[in-house]
């Protein structure tokens, strides 16, 4: 792949101008911006370029047009003067919640699918059916979660751990995960995470898997608990122990590795980075050659981040054209890290992207991605 240079010295760049057949996406972000914020979004549109430069391998015209839309509402209108957006068959952004009215706004009018790749709020996605929300809440997510956890866990023995933390998000998924296995005629057994081993003794079951969950998502309610199953364990090496635990344990991997494989562990997430891939490897290796530099050591990455979302946008309009919103779940995806299921939201409303997988690590320190 040849080098890709970025000049982004002008407020609009526009780039490969090759057929008026072309996929056209913009990139509306605050490219300029000198904060950390400003590096990630810069990494996300470098792999974006990645994706592009590989739809063109493929035999795809793409038209590819990149503004500096700065962080207020001032700044985006003056970006949305130039005519040449109104052609785009997709843009990606905005990041700020203050640009997001306008800009979907825009993009209804002119029937332009407006993706959102960051954590942005979007309550226009309830009523605009253009719009595609990449990052939705943990609630959202719960139902794919749920599905996973009783498809690969089932027949086991459900243990809460409370930590004596307050985290309402790791309380709520709790609740979640007890009202479904009630349904599903599954008993679930509460003790505290620094309980003694007779309490362990009393919840654990000799003859079926023992899946233990934490009421938090903190590395010091993980620490604690792991000191305590680890001498329990060491006592009754007898009891088959699996952990499942939140996207941000993907944060502790470096600590927790062997923690994770000597548990058994699965951890669900909306994306997951395999260090061990040699897909990931060379992407990352390409994108040094390409850029100078290796992309941040953040969770998530954004420059995978932008290479799968150009690669699912890019491919799939190319494939599909006008039938893209209506026949794209059925398009074959490969993401180095975010996997994407849009579903819709209503008659009236747009997509939010419902995938979620189960990182599991296994007791013969092989790492498996289960969908």
């Amino acid at each position: 792949m040849k080098r890709l240079f970025i000049f982004f010295g002008l407020c609009l760049l526009e780039l490969a101008l090759y057929a008026a057949s072309s996929v056209r996406i913009g990139v509306l972000l605050p490219l300029k911006e000198k904060t950390e914020r400003g590096t990630t979004f810069i990494e996300f549109y470098q792999g974006l370029l990645m994706a592009v430069e590989q739809a063109k391998e493929k035999g795809i015209n793409v038209d590819v047009y990149a503004a500096d839309c700065g962080a207020s509402e001032t700044q985006l209108q003056e970006v949305l003067k130039n005519p040449a957006l109104q052609e785009m068959d997709v843009i990606f952004g905005p990041a700020d919640a203050v640009q997001v009215t306008s800009l979907s706004e825009y993009c209804r009018q002119h029937r332009i699918r407006m993706v959102l790749p960051f954590n942005t709020p979007c309550p226009q996605v309830y009523s605009n059916p253009w719009i595609y929300q990449v990052g939705v809440t943990q609630e959202l997510l719960y139902p794919a979660i749920t599905t996973l956890v009783l498809n690969s866990l089932e027949d086991s023995n459900f243990i809460i751990c409370h930590s004596g933390e307050a985290d309402a998000r790791g309380g709520s998924f709790v609740e979640h995960i007890k009202q479904v296995l009630s349904l599903h005629n599954m008993q679930t057994t509460t003790l505290a995470a620094n309980a003694d081993e007779f309490a362990f003794d009393r919840a654990l079951n000799q003859f079926r898997r023992n899946v233990i969950l934490l009421d938090s998502r903190s590395n010091t309610a993980l620490n604690q608990l792991l000191v305590n199953l680890k001498s329990y364990q060491q006592k009754y090496p007898q009891y088959k122990i699996s952990l499942l635990g939140y996207p941000e344990w993907l944060t502790y991997t470096k600590e927790h590795l062997q923690d994770f494989y000597l548990f058994d562990t699965y951890v669900y997430s909306p994306y997951f980075r395999n260090p061990l891939s040699g897909r990931v490897a060379k992407f990352e290796q390409n994108y040094q050659q390409n850029f100078g530099s290796t992309m941040r050591n953040t969770f998530p990455r954004a420059g995978m981040l932008g290479y799968d979302l150009g690669n699912y946008f890019l491919q799939g309009i190319a494939t599909l054209g006008d039938d893209f919103d209506r026949q794209q779940n059925v398009l074959e995806q490969r993401p180095l890290q975010h996997g994407f299921r849009f579903q819709r939201v209503g008659e009236q409303g747009g997509f939010v992207n419902l995938y979620a997988l189960l990182v599991h690590y296994t007791t013969n320190k092989t790492i498996q991605v289960l969908k």
